[in-house]
This record gives C-alpha cells, structure tokens and sequence, in this order.
C-alpha cells in the first residue's frame, strides 16, 4: 500500500492513473477529473467491496498521465487498457471502437455522417467520441447550421428523388438537384473548420449575424441564431489525444533543479497518445541545456525516431540533432519548438506532465523549481495599479515562511512622469524600496507582476544597488484569451516550465493575486481621496 504522502503529491488535474504492483507491473488503469481525489477514494476505511481492498493491498506505486480535460481521459484510459491489459480492468472482448465523423470530401459532393470504421481512403475523421449521444448532437447541430448530403454513397448513386431532408431544407440535393458546387464547396470548407476545432470563426460569424438581426428589430430569428450560438459552444471542446493517421510525435518537456533537469516525453504513435515517461538527469561542469542535448542525442541512438520532436523550450543545437536523426532515420525527422505554429497545446499538456509526486517543504521546492541561491522565507510581491496613467499607485505585499505578513504590506504614490509607463514605475517602486531600510530587511526573493520588460527593469535596480537576490516575475501569455500565467526568470530567454498542477506554480499564482488585490485596493482609495477632495 502505498503512503498517504504519496497521494498528497499527486496532481488534482485530470488525466490517467495508472496503478502498479511491488515488481513495477501495471495491475490497474482508471481515470479521474482528479486524479489525487480519485486515487485517495481507495485507501478509505469505509470500502467495502472486497475486490477493491485487495486492488488497494497490492499497490506499490502509482503513475499518471495528465490530459487537458475529461474526455481525453476517457479516450487515453481505452487505449492505454488495449495496451496493457491489466489484471484489474475489464477488457471488452469485441475491443467495439468509439464513434466518429467521416466527412468524404474526396466525393464531388462531401457528406457527413457517423462511423465506427476508419478507412485511409482519403476522407477526413473527427473524433473518435466515447458516446453515440455526442455524435447525435453534433450531427443534429451540423444539419441546423450546413445543409450537406447525409446518405453514403451507394444510396446517393442510386437516388431517383429526394429525400425528405431536402424537403425540411436541411440537403440541398445533390443527388437528383442541380446544386451550385462552388457554394457547396464553401458549405463544406465551413464544416470542416467547425470540427476541427476552429470554432472561433463560426462563432464570430454567427455573432455578427446576431448583431444584425436585432439591428433589424427581428428579434425572433437573433433568439434562434443565440441559441445556435450557446449550442456550438457547448460543442466545441478540442481532442488533443487522437487524432485519426495523425503523425508519430514525441513531445518533450523539461525542468531544471538543482544540479539535476527533469525530463518528461509524451509518446503519440498515429497519432494516439501511448505512454509518458519522467527522466532525471545530474549535470556537472556543463551546463543543463548541454545535458538535456546530449541526453535526447543518447535517447534516439537507441530508439525509434519519430517524425516529430516537440521541445518545450528553444535549444541552439536543435538544427544539428535534427540532422542526425533525418540521417539516421533515412527520412525527415522534424524538431519544432514552443513557437511552432500548431504545438502549443501539446506543449503545455507535457510541460504539466512533467508533476511529479515527490513531497518537499515548500521552501525546497521553490528553491529547486525556480532555480534559487536559497531556500526562501521572507518574499516580496510587486504590482502596479493605475487606470490611464492617473492616480498610478505601487505596492508590495509580504510573505512570511509562505504567510501573509499584512503588517508590512507597503503602498508607493508614484511620482515620476513616465505614469503610463510599467516599466518605468516599476523602477521607481523597487529603488524607492531597497534605498529605504525602514520597509524591513530585503526578502529572499522578489517576484514581480509583469513580463519579460518588468523583470528586466527590476533586476537592473537590483544589480545597480548591488543587491544579490533571487528575482522572477508571472505574466499572462501573449495568447491573452487563454489567460495563461507565465514565469520567466532573470538572462533566461523561454518562460519557466512549471505545470500548473505544481505547488510552487500554485503558491506563485496565489501571493501574485494577493499583490493585485492590495494595490487595486490602494489605487482605488487613493483615486476616491483625490475625488473628494476636488469636490471641496
């Protein structure tokens, strides 16, 4: 059995867990919206079914695989079961595949329909989906939005008149009318946006249509068309698991500590997610760049090379590894970085694979995730808060041994000219501080709220001041719609790979809200004293 530290350092995301005995064998796989919850619901005193004291008697270790939301889950757990075939699981023995869409656009006239069976006969699939319902739905959704042809090809050959879809106006006819097929084509580029997930487009095309509709006063039709609108988006949740004769990829994550870099790759062979491995690699006199290199040359010696290497991070020696392995493989071994267009969520699915279940003091572990001098205990937490560049007011807040210390919180009136200027207040707030000893010793570590720009600026009034401490900041990602928290830390040109499952992502997240609260706060009295007094 395994101890309840353990389960405590287990990520509460969603994802695979997989279940393995004393001598590393997979005995039981499941998955969970959460999956520390989910794994700690077997250790409980109260079970009473026999078969699941027994399955909780035998294990010794529990590994996961993280996914970006539910369905995933359930995609992933299926195939991982078909692989492993563990002892505890249900196998179903006639192994029925999932449901998907096939849109035969190869045909003069493309149609969309269900299907069990996938062909490589030049049509395109979407899905698969766990249940017939969800294929229902999005079936019944395409046939209010895109009247395309339903029937396979065999009954369309044979069609003398049409269907009674055409007499509801939800087929143009192609079977027996004359259909324009430049429209049809048009209908058909649509669909296919819509299910492979660019659904912004069509949202964005229908909210316009709403616009104009209530422009018009008609109401009745912009209620239909918001309706239209709702459903979609209750549909639009992206698979990032399967993807029917996708590529064979391998993407990478990785994490520095100290003296040691983690290193996580996710296996998609077809396309289908198979496994996730975790590294540790020690580095010595080289740099850890230099061993996460040197480790990925040494890895592919030995194995199949894919035709795609996803890195978290940017390497300058990535072009000559690239080489080596399309020599190698006689054959194109692509290397893409975080900036590639299309890789982003396969990414950030690895970068929050790389969690791990090793419980530290939280001191050590932001010692070892952010790369610090020490173990930090006193921490200081900068925002700036103005609307227009008026009333522009700086604030830090206190952390104490990971505690609020809400009794040196300290506010800034910004006073330079430079109001709407980040940068700049930055600047003025932190050599206002640490040029003034009675705000209290400097902290261990200074975070601030801010990009790349900020922190820069803040490090400068550190190194001018000839003050040697630990310095990172958290900003949003430039993809501001996905509202992404971002560390980046000083003369390191990629973000930090943190997972967002992580604990040191989650305390860094929480004083940085603190901070805001504190300095909106301030702002706004500072804003309303200002008011009141131009009124006397």
């Amino acid at each position: 059995m395994i101890p309840e530290i353990s389960i405590d350092g287990l990520p509460e995301s969603p994802g695979v867990y997989l279940f393995k005995d004393s001598g590393g064998e997979i005995i039981y796989i499941g998955k969970a919206r959460n999956i520390r919850d989910r794994v700690r619901s077997y250790f409980r005193n109260d079970i009473k079914d026999i078969k699941t004291r027994i399955l909780a008697e035998t294990i010794h270790l529990v590994d996961f695989v993280l996914t970006a939301n539910e369905k995933e889950a359930f995609l992933l757990e299926n195939n991982l079961i078909k692989q492993h075939a563990p002892k505890y699981n249900i196998v179903l023995k006639d192994d029925k595949s999932y449901v998907s869409l096939k849109l035969t656009i190869q045909d003069e006239y493309p149609a969309l329909f269900a299907t069990r069976t996938i062909v490589d006969d030049g049509s395109l699939y979407f899905g698969p989906y766990p249940h017939g319902r969800d294929v229902r739905d999005i079936l019944r959704l395409m046939e209010s939005l895109y009247p395309v042809r339903k029937c396979k090809l065999t009954v369309f050959r044979k069609k003398k008149r049409p269907c009674m879809l055409y007499e509801l106006g939800k087929c143009p006819g192609p079977c027996v009318m004359p259909v324009n097929a430049a429209e049809y084509g048009r209908t058909i580029h649509e669909v296919r946006d819509f299910l492979s997930g660019k659904d912004e487009k069509v949202l964005k095309d229908i909210e316009d249509r709403i616009a104009k509709k209530v422009a018009a006063w008609d109401f009745e039709e912009a209620q239909v068309l918001k309706e239209r609108h709702q459903a979609i988006k209750a549909m639009t949740e992206k698979q990032h698991v399967h993807q029917h004769f996708g590529k064979n990829r391998d993407a990478w994550a990785f994490s520095e500590g100290t003296r040691t870099v983690s290193l996580v790759v996710l296996t998609f062979r077809g396309g289908v997610l198979l496994s996730r491995r975790l590294y540790k690699e020690r580095f010595y006199g080289e740099s850890a760049r230099e061993t996460i290199m040197t480790f990925l040359f040494q890895y592919y010696t030995s194995r199949p090379i894919p035709d795609e290497i996803i890195l978290s991070e940017e390497m300058e020696d990535s072009d000559i590894l690239e080489r080596y392995l399309t020599e190698r493989k006689k054959g194109s071994a692509r290397i893409m970085g975080p900036s590639h267009r299309g890789v982003g969520d396969m990414v950030r699915l690895a970068i929050e694979n790389l969690h791990e279940t090793e419980v530290l003091p939280l001191d050590e572990s932001f010692r070892d995730a952010l790369r610090l001098k020490t173990a930090p205990r006193r921490i200081e937490i900068y925002d700036i808060s103005h609307i227009g560049g008026q009333n522009p007011t700086g604030a830090f807040t206190v952390c104490q041994d990971f505690k609020p210390a809400k009794d040196q919180y300290r506010v800034f009136h910004v006073r330079g000219e430079e109001t709407m200027d980040d940068i700049a207040m930055i600047t003025e707030v932190l050599t206002r501080r640490v040029l003034n000893p009675d705000l209290g010793p400097l902290p261990d570590l200074f975070i601030i709220d801010g990009g790349k720009g900020q922190l820069a600026a803040a490090h400068k009034v550190l190194r001018s001041n000839g003050i040697d401490r630990d310095i990172i900041s958290i900003a949003k990602g430039e993809r501001r719609r996905r509202m992404e928290d971002i560390i980046y830390v000083p003369t390191r040109k990629n973000p930090l790979a943190l997972p967002r499952a992580s604990a040191v992502f989650k305390e860094i997240v929480k004083m940085r809200d603190e901070a805001h609260r504190f300095a909106v706060a301030s702002h706004r009295r500072w804003r309303k004293k200002e008011t009141l007094a131009g009124r006397r």
